[in-house]
């Protein structure tokens, strides 16, 4: 797969001082720097990023690795309504289908951010923005013409965010700028192999994208989760449960998926001043029953944020001991003393019933049908 990240050296070599422009000369670096993160604060400080591949222009045959953004327009603090409205409407009603779609939705809680811009005429100028596209457009630019673009810069495409538009002002302030785009904007991922590339990608370099503000908000699959479950079986900790063998991707283990490089990735993270993650399960069976929690996220105890308080580990609530089947995984939860020596605050909350969900599905579909017909 082919890529385009744009050459700095290859700007910074070939770009112009612009000795006589005022905003260079006559304003510090320290004042330039406050401009650039108050334009990327008022663009909007959070966005979520999408990770996809398309041909190139020039050879179909290669793809291009392609980075999207989208405005986040979810408060992760607030309580996750889709439960409730999902069992006060009609399976029937197209209410009962939207919500419940939404409750399968792989965004989660960010599920209003999904919609937009799908919704509405109105909403389109909060479509998604091809990062990479913008970026290379300001690269191609700058590699063209060595002299400041200020007088006529390119102009975005139309029914677009502005939030990159300063990029391509001139080379100067792209290579002053891109730094605290990074520094001051939240970045959201709804996918765990998007988040795993992206801090692959961007993470190691933390002079030119020192990432400070990452939300996870993520509905694992079952496959990944039976990998940290507590079999018993000595040796059986290294890979996938007995029901995955001979399968797709037998080579997963506890070691090696995209769950566990992307902890490993958070650990080498040096700048990180706020990190919120929030997790459900995309399991029929209760979260309680299947997932060992010390296990899971035992990665995430080497993770460093400065303010316990600002590392937020959303997590299923458990339910109440009543008998021994409540707690399927007694000592596997992050409770108590294991709790409180965690460098992250634990915040439980009320999750789907997948199986209830499922099963009002399977009610809904035949009715559907006879309707139709």
């Amino acid at each position: 797969m082919a890529d385009r990240l744009p050459n700095r050296d290859s700007i910074r070599r070939s770009l112009d001082l612009q000795p006589s422009s005022p905003f260079f000369t006559l304003l510090p670096a320290e004042i330039r720097n406050l401009i650039y993160a108050e334009f990327f604060r008022l663009s909007s400080p959070r966005q979520h990023i999408i990770h996809g591949q398309s041909p190139d222009e020039h050879n179909p045959a290669v793809l291009i690795e392609q980075w999207g953004h989208k405005p986040c327009i979810t408060d992760p603090t607030e309580r996750d309504i889709r439960i409730d409205k999902f069992l006060v409407t009609d399976p029937m009603t197209s209410a009962g289908i939207l919500w419940g779609n939404r409750l399968a939705s792989e965004w989660c809680l960010h599920w209003a951010c999904e919609e937009q811009g799908t919704d509405s005429q109105d909403a389109a100028a909060r479509e998604a923005h091809p990062v990479a596209a913008l970026v290379q457009e300001a690269h191609r630019t700058h590699e063209g013409d060595s002299r400041c673009q200020s007088e006529e810069p390119p102009s975005p495409p139309p029914a677009k965010t502005g939030f990159l538009n300063i990029l391509t002002a001139c080379k100067r302030m792209y290579l002053e700028c891109l730094p605290s785009l990074y520094g001051n904007t939240t970045f959201v991922f709804t996918d765990t192999r998007t988040a795993g590339d992206f801090l692959e990608r961007y993470g190691g370099d933390v002079d030119h994208y020192p990432l400070r503000s990452l939300e996870i908000c993520i509905r694992v699959t079952n496959i990944i989760t039976e990998m940290y479950y507590p079999h018993g079986a000595r040796g059986s900790d290294e890979g996938p449960p007995a029901v995955f063998a001979g399968r797709a991707r037998p080579s997963l283990s506890m070691k090696n998926n995209p769950w566990q490089r992307l902890c490993d990735r958070l650990v080498e993270q040096p700048n990180l001043q706020d990190l919120r993650i929030w997790l459900d399960s995309s399991d029929l069976r209760p979260w309680h029953k299947r997932v060992s929690e010390t296990r899971f996220f035992a990665t995430l105890f080497d993770v460093r944020v400065p303010d316990k308080s600002r590392f937020v580990l959303g997590l299923p609530e458990l339910p109440e001991r009543r008998g021994p089947d409540s707690l399927a995984l007694e000592g596997h939860y992050l409770e108590g003393e294991k709790a409180e020596k965690a460098p992250f605050t634990i915040e439980r909350a009320e999750r789907p019933n997948n199986w209830r969900v499922h099963l009002r599905n399977i009610v809904r579909q035949p009715q559907r049908r006879n309707v139709q017909a």
